[in-house]
């Protein structure tokens, strides 16, 4: 009973992961949108970055990456004090983005809890066989 216990739960908690991780790239692909008419004009030039970073970063698979550092410089403003001296935005001016901002720290932490506890019980679930 308590191995079909185990099984179900991991099985669960697999799901749950996946489906976690696939609702984070629509949400990207969302604040990338947002961060290129309200971020790009004021942070995204010569100034902050080198011309090599501005050509490799508009392109398709590395534009995500550009995202996930602003999501980075917006929820911990202290991390990017070398490269952006003051903070990139303020909460109270965009509530939303600070919030979808939140939300997908969140998604990304809860995912790797439940990857993390579903390798603990699969090897719970294996080491007493």
């Amino acid at each position: 009973m308590l191995d079909t216990y185990i099984l179900i739960s991991t099985i669960l908690f697999v799901i749950l992961a996946v489906a976690c991780f696939a609702g984070l790239i629509p949400l990207l692909f969302i604040q990338h949108f947002i961060y290129k008419k309200v971020l790009d004009p004021v942070y995204f030039n010569d100034q902050h970055y080198s011309t090599y970073e501005l050509s490799i970063f508009d392109s398709f698979p590395l534009f995500l990456i550009k995202t996930i550092g602003y999501i980075k410089a917006i929820v911990f403003p202290n991390t990017m004090r070398r490269k952006f001296k003051d903070n990139i935005l303020n909460s109270k001016e965009h509530p939303v983005i600070y919030f979808l901002a939140c939300l997908t720290i969140f998604i990304l932490a809860y995912g790797g809890i439940v990857l993390v506890n579903t390798v603990i019980m699969a090897i719970f679930f294996y080491s007493n066989y």
